[in-house]
């Protein structure tokens, strides 16, 4: 397995790949949005100048997994918001499917607002974002090092703290953090009642577990 930069051409790999998370875990707002929102979602981030999105790919070319971050997500969020209409335009089958989400792409559109008591996600900084690997693939210790390298290469390009936000529910996904060397900065219910940790890695001093 070899891992790269994702580029615009990897698109419908990296929605198939977030679509079939919810095979496995179908709890929030992206595992419920249909795929017309995800490629419209993933145009913009691949896009960005702050995105940073690591895939894994076999010798044959296909892509078995990706995890994304930014340096920044103000701006990140700033551009999102920019691209609101093309947005909700490309959730709008999802919405006539299912009403009751119309809250909760409002409640997330809110939360990236720095100024919200509505917090959901962390707002400032560098920000971790989302870890998918494909289900088809038996490789699980590869989607350990594509998290590895995403780390690796964040470092190098400066920076010292990233955050991120992890259901404490996905036990599996929660304790491999605080595993690797991550700190629970503060713990939130959100309005569906589920309990999220917000958490930090600090890329300097942290030592990884992993044996890669």
């Amino acid at each position: 397995m070899r891992f790269r930069l994702a580029k615009i051409c990897d698109l419908n790999d990296i929605v198939d790949i977030h679509y079939n998370i919810r095979e496995t875990y179908s709890i929030g707002i992206f595992a419920k949005l249909g795929k017309p929102f995800l490629r419209e979602y993933y145009k913009i981030v691949l896009c960005d100048k702050n995105g940073v999105i690591i895939c894994a790919e076999d010798e044959y070319g296909k892509i078995h997994g990706f995890c994304s971050a930014t340096l920044n997500v103000e701006e990140q969020f700033e551009n999102l918001r920019k691209n609101r209409l093309k947005l909700g335009i490309s959730a709008i089958g999802s919405l006539i499917r299912n009403p009751s989400l119309i809250k909760q792409l409002f409640d997330r559109y809110r939360s990236m607002d720095k100024n919200t008591n509505a917090k959901i996600v962390n707002v400032k900084g560098a920000r971790s974002e989302f870890w998918a690997w494909s289900a088809n693939s038996d490789d699980s210790f590869s989607s350990l090092e594509m998290h590895e390298v995403l780390l690796n290469l964040l470092r190098v390009l400066g920076v010292v703290d990233l955050f991120f936000e992890v259901d404490t529910n996905n036990k599996k996904v929660f304790l491999f953090h605080k595993f690797n060397g991550a700190e629970v900065l503060d713990k939130i219910y959100l309005p569906d009642g589920r309990e999220r940790a917000l958490m930090k890695y600090n890329l300097i001093i942290r030592k990884s577990r992993l044996k890669i």
